[in-house]
């Protein structure tokens, strides 16, 4: 299986998805906006791009399977393509510029190429399985840090947690008093990448889906780093660094939530 061109039309996939959230940037007023859930929040931008991403996908390869945040979708068949048309929903309504769009392809159930557009500051990152991982053309690697003292780590948990707070509150205090700083940017797929290019060493996040993980998971561990997850009751927990610090964190982590899959 040749990844380069399902590379590219995940690479094209998210600067389509990415357009129509640069176009409305700043213009998604308190009206446009809806509640899914209990602070669980979606607008006509998510559903836009999300809208032409799947027909761009489907468009290529009508036989695959999509599956998005907003639309949803079977996770079947060999090829599966996983959709974030709006990573950092609460950042782009709010005018904070950490947002993106997060595109994947799953290859019998392995996540093998994805690619994650950033509008605000143009910056597209992307890798295939084997074929390394870049930054607007250009090579990225993990930062070469090991001494827990000096690394950076950023964290996330859900606003509307599954789990007892009081959980994410002990590992977040364990590796805040063992690091240099801990950051909390609000998108995943975003921070997955940070972590790719070596601006973070490390990354803890709770109760994701796949279309939050999957392609920065595949630009990280082709960037050099490595991951690990927990899979509970259908969302996923994720411990990801550039590969000197994994220990300590997936450590503390599995202290208090259990094993690794």
């Amino acid at each position: 299986m040749k990844l380069e061109g399902f590379v590219e039309t995940a690479k094209s996939a998210a600067l389509i998805g990415g357009q129509v959230l640069k176009e409305n940037f700043l213009k998604v007023t308190d009206e446009k906006i809806e509640e899914k859930g209990e602070k669980d929040f979606v607008s006509f931008v998510d559903r836009e791009s999300e809208a032409r991403i799947r027909e761009f996908i489907l468009k290529a390869f009508p036989d695959h399977t999509v599956v998005g945040e907003e639309e949803g979708g079977e996770d079947e068949g060999d090829f599966v393509w996983f959709i974030d048309p709006l990573d950092g929903t609460k950042n782009y309504i709010a005018g904070f510029p950490i947002f993106g769009v997060s595109v994947a392809l799953s290859y019998m159930g392995e996540p093998v190429v994805g690619a994650v557009y950033l509008p605000y500051f143009d910056h597209l990152y992307w890798a295939g399985k084997g074929l390394g991982a870049y930054k607007n053309g250009r090579r990225i690697s993990v930062s070469r840090t090991s001494e827990e003292k000096l690394s950076v780590v950023a964290y996330g948990f859900p606003s509307r947690a599954r789990r007892d707070l009081e959980i994410y509150w002990r590992i977040f205090r364990e590796v805040f008093d063992k690091v240099a700083a801990m950051r909390r940017p609000g998108a995943a797929a975003v921070d997955l990448c940070f972590v790719a290019e070596g601006i973070f060493e490390g990354l803890i996040e709770f109760e994701l889906h796949p279309w939050d993980i999957y392609a920065g998971a595949v630009i990280l561990k082709e960037a050099g780093g490595d991951y690990r997850l927990i899979e509970e009751e259908r969302v996923r927990d994720i411990v990801a660094s550039n590969g000197r610090i994994q220990g300590f964190l997936e450590g503390v982590v599995g202290r208090h939530l259990g094993r690794f899959v």
